[in-house]
């Protein structure tokens, strides 16, 4: 129990070091926190307009009288709306697949498929090299928790900070990095349902597949969390979170290169704490970069 809590503790310690060290950045380089728009508006206004856009939206301002009313600004019916249409475009995509979308799902399939008939193998491996490096294991269960509370704390900081500093853009970040990992986990909740793959830390580390009816059988004495682990669950939360943040604070390089470490890091723990095959990491890793980037696109297309 006490060795949970350091983990834990050290992980809030770690969730700060990305919003503080933007903020510190922010305030270093002079960036305004604030501007005449509304405090919490959600206009994307931080990344460089697209020519053919600019010229319309010129156009049209130009056409429209001056006391046109003022762009929206979030409140909950709004970011209820967009949460809503994400959902719709998330959970209808299968009818929606175009022949460019294709040979990625195929390539992701095969991969997929390759790491399953070697997950165990693979299980193994992994535990032994967390054995043998003092490092990894120091390091394994801390960052584990990125993909737990760490990430929606980290989506907390942001909104606190935004509040307290008037940073819309952090604001912003928050509400919609807390979109996209919600979306995420409705997601990857119906996908452990469907599949009810088995745990690697039940049953020796066997690889079985029970379909919904292994998952609902959680319910059962003692089987709370055995059928339910893929996908990967703090993967798909860890990734929806650190693409946001990396598409929100892209002009920065070193921005989209620690929140990938970290999400990576991520996947990787929840194979050397025992908790998930690689695979189940793999596919929830990909299918919360997809939500987290869908979410910020659709988010700017709108306002």
């Amino acid at each position: 129990m006490m060795k949970k809590l350091k983990s834990r503790a050290a992980a809030f310690l770690l969730l700060l070091i990305l919003p503080l060290s933007l903020f510190a950045q922010g305030a270093v380089t002079g960036d305004p926190k604030s501007d005449s728009m509304p405090r919490f508006s959600l206009a994307i206004r931080y990344a460089p307009a697209v020519p053919r856009i600019a010229a319309a939206r010129a156009v049209f301002q130009a056409s429209v009288p001056s006391d046109s009313p003022a762009p929206k600004v979030l409140s909950f019916g709004s970011w209820s709306r967009d949460f809503l249409k994400d959902a719709g475009e998330i959970w209808s995509f299968p009818l929606h697949i175009r022949t460019r979308d294709i040979l990625p799902i195929a390539g992701l399939a095969v991969l997929t498929g390759v790491l399953i008939a070697n997950d165990e193998a693979i299980r193994r491996d992994m535990l032994d090299y967390q054995m043998n490096h003092a490092w990894v294991k120091a390091i394994s269960p801390v960052i584990t928790e990125m993909g737990n509370f760490g990430g929606f704390g980290t989506a907390a900081a942001f909104l606190f900070y935004g509040l307290i500093a008037k940073d819309n853009k952090s604001v912003e970040t928050a509400v919609l990095a807390s979109s996209a990992m919600l979306q995420s986990g409705i997601l990857v909740t119906f996908l452990k349902g469907i599949f009810g793959r088995q745990r690697p830390f039940w049953d020796n580390g066997n690889d079985r597949w029970s379909g919904p009816v292994g998952f609902f059988s959680r319910f059962g004495a003692g089987q709370l969390g055995r059928y339910d682990s893929f996908p990967g669950g703090h993967s798909i939360t860890a990734w929806s979170l650190a693409t946001v943040i990396a598409m929100q604070y892209h002009e920065s390089v070193w921005v989209p290169i620690l929140a990938y470490t970290t999400a990576t890091g991520v996947a990787l723990s929840r194979v050397t704490e025992g908790k998930h095959w690689l695979s189940d990491c793999l596919v929830g890793s990909v299918l919360g970069y997809v939500i987290g980037r869908m979410v910020v696109l659709n988010h700017r297309s709108r306002y």
